[in-house]
């Protein structure tokens, strides 16, 4: 089975949200990349929409995120992934 490649523009977005969710969270590039097991190198190619996230990075960032009091009761899978629902902005 053939995976469709995101589109640059989502994989902008997609990084945008990301890149919000680390700042919320008070982490550098090099703190977000320890906790996601990626060099900062790759954590800033995600960010800047070069390179999409693994599923495991994901899933990474939504766990740091849910140990958020706020993020935990607003941030949502839909907004993660396509900016619609629940966030930290809308």
């Amino acid at each position: 089975m053939r995976h469709k490649k995101p589109s640059d523009e989502y994989l902008v977005g997609l990084g945008h949200r990301l890149k919000i969710i680390r700042t919320y969270l008070r982490l550098d590039q090099k703190k977000m990349s320890e906790k996601m097991k990626t060099a900062q190198s790759q954590m800033s190619k995600i960010e800047s929409g070069q390179s999409a996230p693994t599923l495991n990075q994901l899933r990474t960032i939504k766990r740091l995120a849910n140990e958020d009091e706020f993020l935990r009761d607003n941030l949502t899978w839909e907004w993660i992934l396509e900016g619609k629902g629940r966030g930290i902005i809308s």
